[in-house]
């Protein structure tokens, strides 16, 4: 009744709706505290919402996450008052919904409004980890090191070489893989003929035997 009074709709209209809507508005709040920070889309995509400092988020972050939703999709809202015939709120929350579009384009960590107030980030966090997704590789007892150099380099900077050359047999970037060989070979001061991916494969290869011995 407040909510009739408030937006002057029709009563029968408002019950009706709410009993249609409540399902949808819940379902992020419902499927995130049961599967702790985890939908249905973002279990597919691989992805979850944590607490901004890394631990799981509480159930209170997760309802204030939830709560603020009307105000990161307010265009979505401002149709549903637009229908309703109340153009001030209409908007309202037209601006709402621009400004945390602007707000979630120029965020480092790319958060939502919902994310900022409940401080909860969304990370890729693909489980369980595959053995592809590490640079460890089976190399052969009999290997020869071609590059001893190597070992100038962290782990860190390995994975990045790992996934460079993943990323580049998916999509190739004309130059990039090239510019990135240029790099290594200028930091390790070595020379090589062989092409660009076959080096960084050697590289890696030659990082794995080493480490192991």
């Amino acid at each position: 009744m407040l909510i009739v009074n408030f937006f002057g709709v029709d009563s029968w209209d408002t019950v009706f709706q709410l009993a249609v809507l409540s399902p949808l508005l819940s379902y992020h709040l419902i499927w995130e505290i049961s599967t702790q920070g985890r939908s249905l889309g973002k279990m597919v995509m691989g992805l979850q919402v944590l607490s901004a400092d890394g631990r799981k988020a509480s159930n209170y972050q997760y309802f204030l996450r939830w709560l603020m939703r009307m105000l990161d999709f307010g265009i979505l809202w401002a149709i549903v008052f637009i229908d309703g015939g109340t153009n001030f709120f209409s908007i309202l929350f037209v601006l709402t919904g621009i400004t945390a579009f602007i707000v979630f384009l120029t965020q480092k960590h790319h958060q939502r409004l919902g994310d900022l107030g409940a401080d909860t980030v969304v990370v890729y966090k693909k489980l369980p980890y595959d053995i592809d997704d590490t640079i460890f590789r089976i190399v052969d007892q009999n290997y020869e090191v071609q590059f001893p150099a190597v070992m100038k380099l962290s782990d860190n900077d390995m994975n990045v070489i790992d996934n460079v050359l993943k990323r580049n047999a998916k999509t190739p970037i004309p130059g990039y893989l090239e510019s990135v060989v240029l790099k290594i070979k200028s930091a390790l001061e070595i020379e090589s003929d062989l092409a660009n991916e076959t080096f960084l494969e050697v590289l890696l290869n030659d990082y794995n035997f080493i480490a192991k011995k």
